[in-house]
């Protein structure tokens, strides 16, 4: 049994990434999951479909536009709960299974100090407001996976052994050396390589993915006022990222015509934790009192993480009448490695156009190009890694629109939204799709909002590259509730 730790070298990372990554795009996967963009912030604002660009004195302003702090007049403080389920409806092999995720967050925390002006003061700037805000855009808690009580038409062992064929045996205590570990694959008298003569045919196949963690960033933003006409801001994200992912891959050969059979489960464990920081500047103009026109920019996010993987493997092997004959248990060393990521640049326009005092109507447009995000590190050479992004990722345009109705003290909200497949694949669509809709209450002192928001999205998964598709359904329904402080 093997429990050392070492520094992922390049060579070792090569064939980690050719002999043990069974997701298609390991490498994309990483990137986007520090880079990918969704709306996020009060229950106000995710109520309106996400758009805040155009939007003024709301707290999601301090990630969102800077720009918008010039609108408050007030100091506040707030916080927002929320609670989500994502139900992720896997097919394999046209058969179904249906897994379900709850979360509970409080994903905004944000308090904001104002400094305007008396009116009676003639000046032109009316004022400035200083914000903090802790916000989680993203949670990474899913669970999903299948199970098959049909055989499969390929082995993750052939694809052990056309590597091995293809690029030798690697280094002892590698991931990808597990299967010979265990003598699931083994290694002739004239250096070639086979599948163990008890996997027999194609295997039933089964796999359990738990990804656990979030993304997460501390604002620090100021906002301008300059005579009611034109606003400005800026602020710098601190951004923080903590994911887990568990990896249970198992198949079982049974040939009853012959007399000897086999299962055997992987288990892989990837750590992931980094810090990054990124820019963001914007201006709101008011040309009449009816009309705000917003744009802001956000740099890109320059992140450093520590990733930490190990695998390990059991094989059982039987006899026909079911009996175990002997079994095999090894684990792979630990491996770990600094990686710095570059994510992209957003831009955002929007406007809000305001019926008097009735409410409003909000849009957002956002351009990001994820064929910009790029991998390197101290530790070895990513090139292959950069070159999957340069070929898979692609430009994307989202957007958001939503509407608040205002009656008294009451508020009613709806919004839709649609964000951009980041990769550019035939035949397969990510892109995903939001509703989104609330109720809030304005008193003096306080404010009560709720919001709800429904995401349905399709991804893609493979066990190995070869392996058949698992196509994967994904509804997301989220409630937000934001309770706020004027002082």
């Amino acid at each position: 049994m093997k429990t050392s730790i070492k520094i992922l070298s390049g060579l070792t990372f090569l064939g980690l990434l050719l002999a043990t990554a069974k997701v298609k795009s390991q490498g994309i996967d990483d990137a986007l999951r520090f880079s990918e963009h969704q709306a996020s912030g009060s229950a106000r604002v995710m109520g309106i479909g996400g758009s805040q660009t155009a939007i003024g004195g709301d707290v999601s302003n301090i990630h969102g536009n800077p720009a918008g702090l010039g609108f408050f007049r007030k100091s506040e403080f707030s916080f927002t709960a929320s609670y989500g389920n994502l139900q992720s409806r896997s097919t394999f092999l046209n058969q179904i299974q249906e897994d379900n995720t709850g979360n509970f967050a409080l994903p905004n925390l944000s308090i904001v100090l104002s400094n305007m002006k008396d009116p009676l003061n003639r000046d032109k700037w009316r004022g400035h407001t200083f914000g903090i805000s802790i916000n989680r855009s993203h949670s990474l808690n899913r669970n999903f996976g299948y199970t098959s009580s049909r055989s499969g038409n390929s082995s993750l062992l052939d694809y052990y052994v056309n590597d091995y064929t293809n690029f030798g045996e690697p280094p002892l205590g590698d991931p990808a050396g597990l299967p010979l570990d265990v003598e699931i694959i083994e290694i002739n008298s004239d250096n070639t390589f086979e599948k163990s003569d008890y996997a027999i045919g194609n295997p039933f196949q089964s796999e359990l993915i738990e990804n656990e963690g979030s993304r997460s960033q501390v604002t620090f933003s100021f906002g301008g006022n300059y005579d009611n006409k034109l606003f400005v801001g800026a602020a710098v994200g601190i951004t923080s990222i903590n994911f887990r992912s568990f990896k249970t891959y198992k198949e079982s050969f049974i040939d009853e015509s012959d007399i000897k059979a086999l299962d055997y489960e992987l288990r892989e464990n990837l750590y992931q934790n980094g810090t990054g920081i990124n820019l963001n500047l914007g201006m709101i103009y008011k040309p009449i009192d009816e009309l705000n026109l917003g744009v802001s920019f956000r740099s890109p996010t320059w992140s450093r993480f520590e990733d930490e993987f190990d695998a390990d493997l059991y094989a059982q092997f039987y006899d026909i009448e079911g009996d175990p004959e002997f079994e095999n248990y090894e684990t792979s060393d630990i491996y770990i490695s600094t990686i710095n990521l570059r994510s992209p640049m957003k831009i955002s326009g929007g406007a809000t156009f305001f019926f008097q005092k009735n409410g409003f109507i909000t849009a957002d447009v956002d351009y990001l190009d994820y064929s910009t995000m790029h991998f390197s590190s101290p530790d070895f050479s990513l090139d292959n890694a950069n070159q999957e992004v340069n070929q898979f990722a692609e430009k994307v345009i989202n957007y958001r629109i939503g509407g608040e109705y205002r009656f008294d003290i009451f508020r009613i909200r709806a919004g839709t939204g649609f964000y951009g497949d980041p990769l550019d694949e035939p035949d397969r669509d990510r892109s995903r799709i939001q509703y989104t809709g609330g109720i809030g209450v304005r008193l003096p002192k306080m404010y009560i909002d709720f919001g709800l928001v429904h995401s349905q999205f399709d991804s893609y998964y493979f066990s190995y590259p070869t392996a058949d598709p698992n196509f994967v359904d994904n509804k997301q329904t989220t409630g937000f509730l934001t309770f706020g402080f004027n002082f």
